[in-house]
């Protein structure tokens, strides 16, 4: 389990995110999550070698894991996933 995160559903997340971020469409919501936890499931990684963060990969639009799109060592209850988890 990736320490720090806290798992949520997919979709669940999605209808967080819909609701947060009304200027993004569900679709372009639900597919670029389902692209990130793809990669993740085929194990790419980050260019430092960690494992992508799915949530985060899906806002920023490329791979990475927390610490390289946060500049943040560790997540503190930042959700994630629960498939990557």
């Amino acid at each position: 389990m990736k320490l720090g995160f806290v798992p949520i559903s997919l979709e669940d997340y999605i209808k967080q995110a819909v609701a947060s971020n009304p200027e993004y469409s569900r679709e372009e919501i639900t597919a670029s999550l389902k692209d990130a936890l793809q990669a993740y499931k085929a194990d790419i990684r980050c260019h430092c070698g960690n494992p992508i963060w799915v949530i985060g990969s899906a806002a920023a639009q490329w791979y990475a894991c927390f610490s390289c799109i946060t500049g943040e060592a560790m997540p503190d209850d930042d959700y994630e996933i629960d498939e990557a988890c």
